[in-house]
């Protein structure tokens, strides 16, 4: 059986990661999305044009049935430091996308970055 470690560190070594100064020069070009929870947000904020959907939404509300977009869409995602944003990087391909990138560092590395 699994641990919560082993399915980490398999997300991690699926879905590719962005540095912050990479997503800083393309931010346009990406669907940027926050899977934390909304209190979390509230709290710290946010990356500019971010969507939050919360990692334990994830499936339901990007599932490909109920969404206009297309597997292309370049897509990523992030959490506070990335495990979380990970995880739902592998359900994303999973559920069909093929271009999806965690943001390396979570939103604590995108503070530092922009600071």
């Amino acid at each position: 059986m699994k641990t919560l470690k082993d399915l980490i560190a398999e997300a991690h070594a699926l879905v590719p990661k962005i540095t912050c100064s990479e997503l800083s020069s393309e931010l346009d070009h990406y669907m940027i999305i926050d899977v934390r929870e909304k209190t979390e947000i509230d709290e710290t904020g946010s990356l500019p044009n971010s969507i939050n959907i919360p990692r334990g939404l994830i499936e339901m509300k990007m599932a490909p049935d109920d969404n206009s977009l297309k597997a292309e869409t370049p897509i990523v995602v992030y959490c506070g430091g990335g495990s979380r944003a990970s995880l739902a990087g592998k359900t994303l391909q999973e559920l069909g996308f093929k271009s999806v990138k965690n943001l390396e560092g979570g939103f604590r590395g995108w503070k530092e970055f922009v600071i």
